[in-house]
């Protein structure tokens, strides 16, 4: 099952590309755009919002939250 996060602190290309580093870091294939502010999670990754979150703070003021679904 594809994770879906929406994510928060994002403003420009710039933010985006950090956050898509990270989550590239954390589980190769994930994509992260910027309208919507998403991270997608590709198949088979098993990855929390609160292990995601823990990477994202040491980059900046972004955060993921599970959107439903």
């Amino acid at each position: 099952m594809t994770q879906v996060f929406q994510v928060s602190g994002m403003h420009c290309s710039g933010c985006s590309a950090r956050v898509q580093r990270a989550a590239e870091a954390l589980a190769p294939g994930a994509t992260v755009t910027l309208e919507p502010p998403r991270l997608t999670l590709p198949e088979g990754a098993t990855l929390d919002a609160e292990t995601i979150n823990r990477r994202l703070a040491e980059l900046g003021d972004y955060r993921v939250a599970a959107l439903p679904g």
